[in-house]
């Protein structure tokens, strides 16, 4: 059996694929453009045994003895090697020391003090998107608040922001060969950038988060530049550019399905559950990083070896219909809703409290301000990347008032 995890018809409706993989799971193989054959954690047990088994999977490709991919860091670029060394790639204490020092500046409490500031920067941009010539959705709000928010975040004049948009722009595209000089080229860039932010934080300490990294110490042990500028690195993909497509993606999927949005906008009460359930159907990031066997084992029926990948498809595990009644339903009232677009485990996502915080206000400041934002292009006009791993809108054109004949997205 073949699955096309790339094609735009996937992307576009990607329900009846999620439920051919949980139906064929728990482990399924699937041919990944470039990569090849890789293996999948498809239903919701397989997915949740995967990311909490520390004693037989490592998220680290040295300690999942894969020699072939660890020798090939070894000859990366050293901006670029610098960047796989973040805490996703690393398991037990050495992960849990890196993850100590960001924790308290992600959890709940310390994310609803910055929602206000949030919704003064999703405001202006809102009021940029409704004059805007293009009504590009992605382009003048998705991707532009989640940079603004990290980079306040991390206490980035605004002077420096346009040209941290370019640099993150060369990572969101580089996705081709052809992309890979200008990625190499903004994370020089980007690299030389922030070395000079930890010198002046280092004798001018403030309460931003570079300050908080630079003059972190746990016993006595302080983080290296490398790590601070993997901490970085990591915090800006997945600070940024996956918050991206979980806002574009969640304004599409309530225009195309009105009577949810209705009961949404009548009962604000629903926001909590409905940020979860859109967590659960957009599906913005489709599977993890992969996870390699610590010794020969069997999982979940399948045997595998020492150093062998695995990968948990996270969005196949929300469609598991043993766990979610209905799975292909959009229920903004779902409860209970366990669902895994967050991953789970040691490695669950640091900035979970802020993907959901942005996009709460994205939804309440859009439709008060354009109570009738409607899609400027026919439903099938829309383009997906082909990137794997991620559903992602290249562009999200929007109107505030409906064109004719386009109402309600059709």
């Amino acid at each position: 059996m073949t699955y096309d995890l790339n094609s735009q018809a996937y992307k576009r409706d990607p329900g009846p694929t999620l439920a051919r993989l949980v139906a064929a799971g728990p482990v399924v193989r699937v041919r990944v453009p470039i990569v090849g054959e890789v293996a999948f954690a498809t239903t919701y047990a397989a997915v949740e045994a995967l990311l909490k088994d520390e004693a037989l999977f490592s998220t680290d490709i040295v300690n999942g003895r894969n020699r072939r991919i660890a020798a090939l860091l070894r000859f990366m670029p050293r901006n670029v090697r610098v960047m796989t060394g973040n805490m996703l790639q690393k398991d037990g204490a050495e992960h849990r020391r890196l993850r100590k020092v960001v924790d308290g500046s992600f959890r709940r409490a310390a994310v609803e003090a910055w929602v206000p500031r949030i919704e003064e920067i999703a405001d202006r941009l809102l009021d940029d998107w409704i004059i805007s010539a293009d009504g590009d959705f992605v382009r003048h709000v998705a991707r532009a608040l989640p940079l603004a928010v990290i980079c306040e975040v991390l206490g980035l004049p605004d002077k420096d922001r346009p040209q941290f948009t370019q640099w993150m722009s060369a990572l969101a595209n580089a996705g081709s060969v052809w992309g890979l000089p200008r990625l190499y080229i903004s994370l020089s860039r980007m690299t030389r950038y922030l070395m000079a932010q930890f010198a002046k934080r280092r004798e001018a300490p403030g309460d931003d988060l570079i300050s908080v990294l630079v003059h972190a110490s746990e016993d006595g042990d302080s983080l290296s530049d490398d790590e601070v500028l993997a901490m970085l690195g990591l915090l800006f993909i997945a600070g940024h550019e996956t918050t991206t497509h979980l806002i574009s993606g969640s304004v599409l999927t309530l225009l195309q399905y009105p009577d949810e949005l209705a009961r949404l906008r009548v009962d604000p009460t629903m926001e909590a559950t409905a940020i979860d359930e859109l967590l659960r159907f957009v599906g913005a990031v489709e599977m993890t990083k992969p996870r390699y066997l610590l010794r020969d084992a069997d999982f979940m029926g399948t045997r595998f070896r020492k150093g062998d990948a695995i990968m948990a498809h996270l969005s196949a595990a929300n469609w598991d219909a043993e766990v979610f009644a209905d799975p292909h339903r959009l229920d903004l009232a779902r409860k209970p809703n366990r669902h895994v677009a967050f991953g789970g485990g040691p490695h669950f996502c640091l900035g979970a409290w802020l993907a959901k915080a942005e996009l709460a206000v994205v939804l309440r400041r859009l439709w008060a301000k354009a109570p009738d934002v409607a899609l400027a292009v026919p439903m099938d006009d829309l383009r997906w990347t082909r990137q794997s791993g991620i559903r992602a809108l290249v562009t999200l054109p929007l109107t505030p008032t409906p064109h004719t004949g386009m109402k309600d997205g059709k």
